[in-house]
């Protein structure tokens, strides 16, 4: 049984550093892009979540997201109040709240969803379609895994 020890792994050797360190400059790209037209990326993906899918709650908008509901509260308080979306209750639940595109929000939806184009492609731009496509199944891969509870063995 050896007793070396091994030096820990550096930031640069390590996937999961990697990949924070790409979410993390995506994600100011993004920003930039996304400020010209005076939205967030928070923002940007709510409005993609209710452009996909009119009748989406709360909560499922938080979870596409990846805020809390309390966030998601405030956010959709801010998107109504820059006439984005509209909300009103639902004809037949009362407590329901449906949360629908104004024209702006569409308007916004396409601006934002051009914008992320953008910086995907910037992003992937040192990279074949081939690498790309593999990158992407393999992080799907990736998260996939992380779904499921390690086994005790």
């Amino acid at each position: 049984m050896s007793t070396a020890k091994t030096a820990p792994r550096t930031g640069t050797d390590w996937i999961g550093y990697n990949l924070k360190i790409t979410q993390h400059r995506l994600r100011n790209r993004l920003d930039a892009e996304l400020a010209r037209l005076g939205i967030t990326a928070t923002q940007n993906a709510v409005l993609l979540a209710i452009a996909g899918n009119p009748r989406i709650s709360n909560a499922e908008l938080a979870r596409a997201a990846f805020v809390t509901p309390q966030t998601m509260q405030a956010i959709l308080v801010n998107l109504e109040r820059a006439g984005l979306i509209v909300r009103s209750p639902h004809p037949k639940h009362g407590r329901v709240i449906m949360t629908e595109l104004t024209a702006e929000g569409q308007k916004a939806v396409a601006e934002g969803a051009r914008a992320a184009d953008v910086v995907e492609r910037q992003m992937l731009s040192t990279l074949s379609a081939e690498e790309a496509t593999i990158l992407c199944e393999l992080l799907k891969r990736c998260a996939a895994a992380l779904d499921v509870e390690p086994s005790d063995s």
